[in-house]
């Protein structure tokens, strides 16, 4: 009995990888379809869009199958917070993104996974073992070794690249943060808790600085990049995301996080017709192999 539940949470751990690494692919494609859409609209509209419509995907199913909802407490404290992660990061995210090239900015959201780690040590939820050091240090090789050469520098980039490592400070924190209320709710609720405040915060900017919200003037091909942001890079990325933090530590998550760059390399090149080289495929296995170190399961020690 004791080897199957062993079993049951070696196979949680490798499902909770894998969720995370999906989830960042997502992520990854959004930035070439955020990358075009800042193109057509206001970096605030592309958000809150995004936003909106996994905010009611994702409520319409949870007043379906959710039984138990938060107290009016904890609904503040996971309001306030999920309107930090998804309205004021997409927000940030989508700004970055008209200042710094895709590359440099995912360059710069590769502090994540260190200031995760760091966090979560400081509060002593994880231990900063050589394994996971060395895992998130191979992995971001990969994304170094992938991109190091398509990381050019416009005149302003500076500023997009700041606001970067804003988000991934930003990403860290809720990463660290939310493992708590993820132990008492499950992620469903945990996503619709945080993505319609942060739906609420990125409208009520949208309207401050009078830009369109729900009608912006789009090509045909921008309102498909827009419906992929809200259902794929938004309703499915975060449910994936928070379901890999409740079954796994908040480090392991992170380090799916070059998945991230990568993924919008070669999304670029499939869509925009940008050239896939060989450092991008070293840099991909780099990844991979970072991601398996992390979260190879480590030999119990035997007691004497």
């Amino acid at each position: 009995m004791s080897r199957f539940f062993t079993l049951l949470a070696g196979n949680l751990a490798i499902l909770a990888a894998l969720s995370a690494c999906l989830s960042t692919a997502l992520g990854g494609s959004a930035f070439v379809a955020m990358r075009f859409l800042v193109t057509e609209t206001e970096p605030v509209t592309v958000a809150f869009l995004r936003n909106c419509i996994a905010a009611f995907i994702l409520t319409a199913i949870a007043l379906v199958i959710v039984r138990r909802w938060p107290s009016r407490r904890e609904l503040l404290i996971m309001g306030l917070m999920g309107a930090v992660f998804f309205g004021v990061l997409q927000f940030i995210f989508a700004n970055a993104l008209t200042f710094t090239t895709s590359s440099r900015g995912a360059l710069a959201y590769m502090t994540a996974p260190f200031m995760t780690l760091l966090i979560a040590a400081a509060f002593g939820i994880e231990r900063p073992t050589r394994q996971k050091v060395f895992g998130i240090v191979l992995a971001t090789l990969g994304v170094v070794v992938a991109l190091g050469q398509g990381a050019g520098a416009p005149s302003n980039a500076w500023i997009g690249d700041g606001l970067i490592l804003i988000g991934a400070l930003i990403t860290a924190i809720y990463g660290v943060w939310s493992n708590r209320w993820l132990r008492l709710h499950p992620p469903l609720v945990a996503v619709v808790c945080g993505v319609v405040p942060g739906s609420a915060f990125l409208y009520v900017v949208a309207t401050v600085t009078e830009a369109p919200a729900f009608a912006p003037d789009l090509s045909r091909a921008g309102w498909l990049a827009i419906a992929y942001l809200g259902v794929g890079a938004a309703a499915i990325s975060y449910t994936l995301w928070l379901w890999a933090l409740r079954h796994t530590t908040p480090t392991l998550v992170a380090v799916a996080l070059p998945m991230n760059p990568l993924m919008a390399m070669i999304w670029g090149a499939l869509l925009l017709g940008e050239q896939i080289t060989l450092a991008i495929l070293v840099g991909f296995a780099l990844v991979i192999a970072g991601i398996a170190v992390t979260n190879w399961p480590r030999r119990a020690v035997p007691v004497a």
